[in-house]
Order: C-alpha cells, then structure tokens, then sequence
C-alpha cells in the first residue's frame, strides 16, 4: 500500500473514533501518489429535519466538493430514487461539512463525497439510513393529477408538536422541513425561500390583528438557525410578508409589516362607538432591526376605504381594516402593497412615501378594460411581473357569484387603464374566501394555490390544467395553507 492511501486511511480513522461514523470507504479509482487526501463522516442531519444526512470532512489541497447519493432500500419516491447531488462548495480551509437533502424517511443512502483540486479528484462512499418523520406531519403530502413542472413545491403547515416549513418534489411526497417549536395557539404562516436560498417562516398567534407577539426565523437549507426577524418599536409584527435584502451573503436589511391597535369609533360601518382596530405600517429596517423607513396605513387611509367589513365587526373585540399581505418592488425599488380588506393594490414611492396610484378599492384610479369581473376584491399575493404586469390572486368575494381566479393586469398610468392580459378560472368555478397566491414560472406556466381549500393548481399560458393537488394528511385535506412557491432546488434559489 503507497503512502499517500495509507495518509487518508489513517484520516478516516481518525474521523471515525472523534465523530462516531456510520461508514467510510475509499474509492478504487483514487490516483495512487496523487496529491489529494481526504477523509469524512457521515451522520444525522439536526433533528428538525430527519430528511437530511451531514456529511463533515477534512481535505488537503482540495478546492472544492459536493455530495452524490441514492437510495439502496426499497421506499424511496419515484423523484428521490434517482441519483441526486448537492451543488459543488468551495472549500476555504482543509475541514467542512455539506448536508444531503430530499431524503426518503428511513431509507438506506448510498453517499459520495467528490473533492476536487490540483486538477484531480478522489471520492469517498458511506452508507446512511434516514430518521422517521415526526407524527405530526408523517402523512403529510401533495395528493394529486397530472405532473408539475421540475421543481419543489413549498408552503407552511401547522401541526400538534410544532410549526413546519414543507417542501414536496414533484410526486408529491414530503422531501424536506424544517420544524418549529410553537406555542399553543401559534400557528405557521408565510413560509419562503429567500433569494440566497434561506428558509423563513413566520410563527406566532397572530392573523393580522391580535395584540399578540409573533416572529420570522431564517435557516439554512441545512437547517441551521441564523436570524429571527421582528417589527421593531411598539409594532406587533404581522405574519403575511417578509423580504429580506442581503449583501455579500449576510442580511442588509428586511421588509415587513408592524401594526398597532387604536381606539375607533366604527358606528359608520355597522360597528360600535369604541372598537379596538389596528392599522399597518411597511418597516424597513436594518440587519440590527434599526428602522430605515416607515409607512403607515393611519396616514394615508380612512377608515372608511375599508370596503370588507365582517358582517359581525360589532361583536368582534379586535380587527384590522386594512390587511396587508404582500410587498413588491419594481425595478427601482419602490413598493407595491396589497391591502385585502380596502381592496386596493397601492404603489408608492420608496423614498419619500409618496402614494404614486391606487388600484382598486374605494379610491381607484384606473379603468379596467377587458375584465368580465370588472375588477377584484380581497386580492393577494400581488406581484410585478419581469414585463411589468401585475399578477395577483383574486379571491373574488365581490363577484356574483364569489368566484376565485388567477388575473394579470397591464397598467398604464398616462392613460390609467388596466387591461386584463390574462386569467385563469377553474371551470366548474372554484371559491376561496381568504388566503392563496400566484406564481409566474419561467417556462410560462402559472402556480395557484387556493389557500382557504388547500388546492393547488398548474396551469399553461393558454389555461389549460397541467396539475392539481390537494395538501393532505393521512388522505384528509389540510384546513388551510397560506401561501405555495416553486423552487427549483433545496440548496440555492434558483429560477423554477
């Protein structure tokens, strides 16, 4: 045996006796005298996502690895039984770790660990078997027809022992999660890959309203905790948006909704003489949470823009009358809001606050051309799309009768006029009260969830029906989710 085998050999033991492995192999391919070792472990991924495998290593002059694995045992998915790889990692120093994900709940693995450097490349093969799922979400699954495009589907779920980031492949079989702990009452909402490819979701008790506390977690794709995110100053934090801004990878700043509740006379509209309301207001803060720029829904609206006021708003001890829940930019970084219950998609300047338009609601300023509907209500999800459309999800509750859909719209502002482009409505017409979105993919399909019926939707550009699916639990349909996404890897964001 050359010493250059017998080096990495003794490197794996060395692992093996610190660590604790499952199984370590050398490759029959590496060079003999070939200027890299390396050496590695295999073990379970945190306990908050028993769908994953950690794989820590030491090197020398290696610049970089990744991951190679596939099922050994029966059970695996039809997505996961193919051969699946991390992306490639540059490795700064001669130790790392890199976390398979899209596992199979207790599956054996084949894994590879490939290294590369000085023009060569050696690999090192373990065995693993994956965790269990947690009762909670055990028979969880997208249950559907058709085929989706490539890509994950993610979305939030909320379950007896915790709140959960899920994300499914394209069968519809749980691949990744990332669970929570929640208190009783808390709920998981808003649940996101952000652009650098973190995780976040919003838990917490509240809907928009309660003087409740609540917060956003970010994770890495590994699971790892990195930040927790809130409404800064005296604002209760709402669970519906979060963007967050990054700068050489590290958080630059976020974008969210606060709230605060006031005292309202709402006798006008059907309620009492003193009703506690609460009003929002677009925080953007710094990576600190120091608040950059603030807008409030208090100095820009009446009371009275609020054009869905619940039938029972007298009995109810708290409420809001504007609902945001969606923030945009355009391509100069001014936003777009979505408030629900004004009905009204409001643009506005990002510097100065300035409203630049109002679309919708009580104080709309466009004509709609085009729409058989004649415009929307208790929209969400609004979004700029690349060509600068808007696309939204319309859960109809001013039409006769209520019907829900997906429409695009092209604004001109010389002419104020709103041309519907495009919408899709399920044939046998299809309601959805409260909660969804809409998602543009690049090949030209549209993403629908309905959130209030947890049915998801795939459609192509001429509206026919590619895919639908219904979020289930033990083959019984889940009560609610917020909002769905494509996304096209569990590593990085990427285009779907």
């Amino acid at each position: 045996m050359n010493s250059r085998r017998r080096s990495i050999i003794a490197t794996c033991a060395g692992l093996f006796s610190a660590v604790g492995v499952n199984a370590c192999s050398l490759d029959s391919t590496l060079r003999p005298g070939g200027p890299l070792s390396v050496g590695a472990v295999v073990s379970t991924g945190p306990p908050e996502n028993a769908l994953s495998a950690l794989v820590t290593f030491r090197s020398s002059n290696a610049d970089s690895a990744r991951l190679v694995f596939r099922p050994l045992s029966a059970g695996a998915s039809a997505f996961a039984a193919v051969v699946q790889s991390t992306p490639f990692y540059k490795l700064e120093t001669d130790s790392g770790s890199i976390t398979a994900l899209g596992l199979t709940p207790d599956t054996r693995y084949q894994i590879l660990l490939e290294v590369a450097g000085a023009g060569r490349d050696t690999t090192i093969a373990m065995e693993f078997r994956s965790g269990t799922l947690p009762p909670g979400i055990s028979g969880l699954e997208l249950r559907g027809t058709g085929a989706p495009t490539a890509g994950y589907t993610i979305t939030d779920y909320t379950a007896t022992d915790g709140a959960y980031i899920v994300v499914f492949d394209a069968t519809g079989a749980l691949a990744w999660y990332r669970k929570f702990a929640a208190e009783p009452g808390e709920s998981a909402l808003d649940a996101e890959q952000q652009s650098n490819g973190d995780f976040t979701l919003f838990v917490g008790a509240s809907t928009g309203w309660q003087p409740t506390a609540g917060r956003f977690y970010q994770v890495t794709p590994g699971g790892k905790s990195v930040n927790t995110f809130a409404a800064s100053g005296a604002y209760f934090t709402d669970p519906h948006e979060l963007l967050v801004d990054f700068n050489a990878g590290k958080v630059s700043r976020t974008h969210l909704f606060g709230y605060d509740l006031r005292h309202v006379d709402l006798r006008a509209l059907g309620g009492k003489e003193d009703q506690l309301v609460a009003g929002h207001v677009l925080l953007r803060q710094s990576a600190a949470g120091t608040v950059e720029f603030a807008w409030s829904a208090w100095d820009h609206f009446a009371v009275t823009d609020w054009l869905f006021v619940p039938r029972n708003v007298a009995n109810l001890p708290n409420i809001d009358f504007d609902h945001p829940n969606a923030i945009d930019r355009d391509s100069r970084g001014n936003y777009l809001l979505s408030f629900a219950a004004l009905g009204e998609i409001t643009k506005i300047d990002a510097n100065t606050g300035a409203i630049i338009w109002r679309f919708g609601g009580k104080h709309n300023q466009f004509e709609f051309v085009g729409d058989p509907f004649g415009g929307f209500g208790t929209q969400h999800d609004a979004r700029f799309l690349p060509n600068g459309d808007i696309l939204l999800m319309d859960n109809g509750q001013k039409h006769s009768p209520p019907e829900s859909r997906a429409v695009e719209y092209r604004l001109n502002e010389a002419t104020h006029t709103a041309t519907m482009i495009w919408e899709f409505r399920q044939p046998a017409g299809f309601f959805s009260p409260f909660a969804g979105s809409v998602q543009r993919l690049s090949q030209g399909n549209t993403l629908l969830a309905f959130g209030a019926a947890a049915h998801l939707t795939e459609v192509g550009a001429g509206g026919s029906v590619l895919w639908e699916a219904d979020l289930t639990n033990d083959g019984r349909r889940a009560p609610f989710l917020y909002r769905a996404r494509r996304i096209a890897s569990l590593y990085q964001a990427s285009a779907p």
